[in-house]
């Protein structure tokens, strides 16, 4: 059974699971459904159609499916936002939902979102994602698996970032970023691969050797993109996290970013 508290405003038509908390001044919209064990801490909104599973907390502030920040939404047309398990949303988050009827914003399992962060309409959040605090990603947007937004990082609409990629603070990028790189500036550059969290994701030391390879090969040999693609396809093994790295620079639509020192730099 939900525990609504008596300055909690829960409009008709919301479901809420099992042991759902609903804390002081919060409020929840006629279309909104709350999975099992989800806190709504105090001072929270969620509103439009929004689906939340199970044991997620948001924090003060927290503010999930307000209508998308764009001139072509319709008044009324049902959009969404879809956020699964284990999510925390901490103070002053703002999460859309989608532009076009019927679409919608996905967030997955066990991410975390701190203060004054902030995903647009459309996005698409994998899981066990950090968004360190006012790191935002713009419209239509992807951020795959572990990846890490540190402080103040901004990814522009329909721009992806790569699984187990991690953005130092104050960066923003308008091409996409690919997996297992440290990238960083405005439009800048990859710096690295992300040693520590390829370790800490439990990478073997195998693996790690193919992705330093990767990153010697695209963004320190001076080869151009496509030539560099096909020195990885013919030096490297058709392994997992090779085949990750392959084909999202295969699917780009905006790019991939270069490296930021210059060819031949060998670190």
């Amino acid at each position: 059974m939900a525990k609504i508290h008596p300055t909690a405003v829960v409009e008709d038509g919301a479901i809420l699971g099992n042991d759902v908390e609903i804390g002081p001044l919060c409020y929840v919209g006629p279309h909104v459904k709350i999975g099992d064990g989800t806190r709504l801490l105090s001072h929270c909104n969620v509103d439009g159609y929004t689906t939340l599973g199970k044991c997620n907390v948001l924090h003060p502030f927290a503010a999930l499916g307000q209508p998308a920040q764009d001139h072509s939404v319709v008044p009324g047309a049902p959009t969404y936002l879809n956020v699964g398990d284990n999510n925390i949303f901490r103070e002053g988050t703002a999460i859309h939902t989608g532009t076009a009827p019927e679409s919608a914003t996905t967030i997955g399992n066990n991410n975390m979102f701190m203060n004054g962060s902030h995903v647009a309409h459309n996005c698409k959040i994998g899981n066990d994602i950090h968004f360190i605090s006012q790191a935002v990603a713009g419209g239509y947007a992807e951020v795959h698996d572990r990846a890490i937004l540190s402080g103040l990082v901004a990814i522009h609409q329909f721009t992806r970032v790569g699984k187990l990629a991690f953005i130092s603070g104050c960066s923003a990028f308008s091409q996409d970023v690919p997996p297992f790189m440290l990238a960083e500036g405005r439009n800048g550059g990859v710096k690295m691969y992300n040693k520590v969290g390829l370790q800490r994701a439990g990478y073997t030391a195998e693996q790690i050797s193919n992705i330093k390879q990767i990153f010697k090969i695209y963004f320190r040999s001076g080869l151009s993109s496509s030539n560099a693609i096909a020195k990885i396809k013919a030096e490297l093994p058709p392994t997992e996290e090779v085949m990750e790295f392959l084909n999202f620079c295969a699917n780009t639509k905006k790019g991939v970013i270069s490296g930021s020192d210059k060819p031949g730099h060998r670190s």
